[in-house]
């Protein structure tokens, strides 16, 4: 009998938690496991690339939480308080509405996709609000909880679930560490499950188009365009840049809440003919693979996915000084950390430009790193996670 698997993830957007989570179920063995993926939004950008064995289930959730008649009661309320200048209390009765309708759609949730299912292993791949989901709604004899961040996000939740979990996967032992920290229940239950990256498939993705020749130095960063991500403080750096007679181009790869505030910063600081973004791209590695430089310049990082991704396309990558970054990139070796701010990944970016014997020195360690174990190393992790 193979066993019944679940997975839930929030969605498959593009970003680094999807791209690891398609590794993940490259890596099972479908002799032994039965595996469905349950996706709680439906936003599946990346789904053709899921493994076809799996069986998957979207949350097509028809309500309009916000359209029933006790949330717009609320949030009259709330207009109300908030136009008397009681703030505070708006802010609770927000609290108090959105902790209603979280409940009712993880109730719609269990009832239409879950009421009658029971699994041997149901495994949450994201932290916050999809490990709440599992804690409370689904029914599996044992449960293990991915934690992909290296801050103490949503902490009620987590030490009101944590306890309730087998296992806590953490991405490697900094990250262990910070979570015994923050969540004392987790102790004896961590286990390291590393990021894992396919270096020949994403070098024969990286051949699908090759961007335009310059003579100008290319540096590209991929990601959310979201506040943590730091694209604006890549402005900035840009900025210093310019301003030192740097000649070259930024690709930013990927889309985000933050892109018009981005857009105009650029505009403001006159890079309009340094920086291009490419918008959300399902193959970023071209650009990748197009660079001189990778510049990671986030404000928090794990694992970053997209660092390893750099490394085995041979690019020297600039990031700031995150539990991830820290991680994978040795200074001198195969890049440089720096600290959290843009004159320091100015200047690292500068000395890559500057120091040819140094840049062709991390250039050679990378072609010369052998990755051809990573993934039977990345199939027994998983392998001891679920049969421990």
């Amino acid at each position: 009998m193979k066993k019944k698997l679940l997975i839930v993830a929030h969605h498959m957007t593009i970003g680094g938690v999807q791209k690891s989570l398609i590794s993940a179920l490259k890596a099972l063995d479908y002799d032994k496991y039965d595996v469905t993926l349950y996706l709680r939004k439906n936003r599946t950008d990346l789904l053709p690339f899921v493994d076809k064995r799996v069986n998957v289930i979207l949350n097509t959730d028809p309500n309009r939480y916000y359209r029933k008649l006790y949330a717009i009661i609320l949030q009259i309320k709330s207009l109300i308080l908030k136009a008397f200048g009681k703030n505070d209390k708006a802010r609770e009765l927000n609290d108090i509405l959105e902790e209603k309708i979280r409940n009712d759609a993880m109730e719609y949730e269990r009832k239409t996709y879950f009421a009658n299912a029971h699994y041997d292993i149901a495994v949450a791949y994201v932290q916050g609000y999809v490990a709440l989901f599992v804690d409370k709604c689904i029914k599996a004899d044992k449960k293990i909880l991915f934690y992909h961040t290296s801050t103490n996000d949503t902490p009620e939740i987590h030490n009101a679930v944590i306890g309730n979990y087998y296992t806590v996967v953490a991405l490697h032992e900094q990250q262990k560490a910070l979570l015994e920290e923050w969540y004392p229940s987790s102790k004896g239950k961590i286990k390291i499950v590393e990021n894992y990256t396919d270096k020949d498939l994403i070098t024969e993705q990286s051949k699908a188009f090759s961007i335009p020749a310059t003579d100008k130095t290319v540096i590209c960063s991929c990601g959310r365009l979201s506040p943590v991500k730091g694209f604006d403080m890549a402005v900035e750096t840009a900025k210093i840049l310019k301003d030192n007679g740097k000649d070259f181009i930024w690709c930013f790869v990927g889309d985000g809440p933050e892109r018009k505030n981005i857009e105009q910063k650029i505009t403001e600081c006159g890079l309009e003919s340094n920086i291009v973004i490419t918008g959300m791209q399902t193959n970023p590695y071209p650009y990748m693979a197009g660079c001189d430089i990778y510049v990671q310049p986030s404000h928090e990082e794990a694992m970053p996915v997209t660092i390893l991704e750099a490394h085995r396309l041979n690019k020297p990558v600039v990031t700031t000084a995150t539990v991830g970054g820290c991680k994978l990139v040795e200074t001198d070796t195969n890049g440089i950390v720096c600290d959290i701010k843009p004159e320091a990944i100015a200047e690292s970016v500068t000395t890559l430009i500057n120091d040819t014997e140094k840049y062709n020195r991390m250039l050679n360690n990378l072609k010369a790193t052998d990755y051809s174990h990573e993934f039977e190393k990345y199939k027994a992790q998983w392998e001891a996670l679920l049969e421990g």
